[in-house]
């Protein structure tokens, strides 16, 4: 039982250090400039930037799948992102029946980012950046990824300056190299901090187990 106890308080607390560090953070979704309209089943072409600590692109490996996905509380559709030129710049060609849609960046292995709501037929109106990234993002230095096509500059007003940040354009050709139309229905997945609940779980586990061989210590 000792031995047990000894190496649930090593290994624990590190399995708990070592997910949150690969994440290596958190990303943002920045959008293209978007269609003034929004048409009931009406092909437009998004352009999207998945950017890590909201400043640059992903450094790392194996980032994953990159989608946007829309959900209208019954259903979600998943549009695949297809990578262009640019660093962490993508797109992809989305259809949407008539509703109001939650938007979600799907990042990777990054938590999903809330992008906004679209109303169809309308307009998107851009979320805010979370203010728990805002600091963190206007303190890092100008990042040099990009030529003349680069992301647009990331909102970090209020929500209502937020909403109104992002310029309009008409719809695009879809970009080439891909198919980017690719949709597919899937579950609602919630997004939320790169700090998940397990890491706090695993870590008091840790914690705990410390506590009750140091108890069994001092008895004997």
């Amino acid at each position: 039982m000792r031995r047990i106890l000894i190496l649930l308080a090593f290994i624990v607390p590190l399995l708990a250090l070592a997910a949150p560090a690969r994440a290596g953070g958190w990303a943002i979704t920045v959008m293209d400039p978007v269609p003034t309209k929004t048409d009931p089943d009406t092909t437009y072409t998004l352009g999207f930037w998945l950017l890590q600590h909201g400043t640059h692109p992903y450094l790392g490996e194996d980032l994953g799948e990159v989608a946007l996905k829309f959900t209208d509380g019954k259903k979600s559709l998943k549009f695949v992102g297809v990578e262009l030129k640019e660093p962490a710049h993508y797109a992809t060609a989305i259809s949407l029946p008539e509703g109001t849609w939650e938007v979600e960046a799907v990042q990777g292995w990054f938590a999903p980012y809330r992008i906004g709501t679209l109303t169809v037929p309308g307009g998107l109106e851009i979320a805010p950046v979370p203010s728990e990234f805002r600091q963190s993002i206007a303190a890092q230095p100008p990042q040099e990824h990009w030529g003349a096509i680069r992301p647009p500059a990331v909102p970090l007003g209020d929500a209502a300056s937020s909403a109104s940040a992002t310029p309009v354009a008409t719809p695009a050709a879809a970009p080439a190299g891909g198919a980017p139309g690719d949709v597919t229905t899937v579950a609602v997945v919630e997004g939320g901090s790169w700090w998940r609940p397990s890491y706090l779980v695993a870590g008091l586990l840790g914690v705990t187990a410390f506590a009750a061989l140091a108890y069994r210590v001092r008895r004997r």
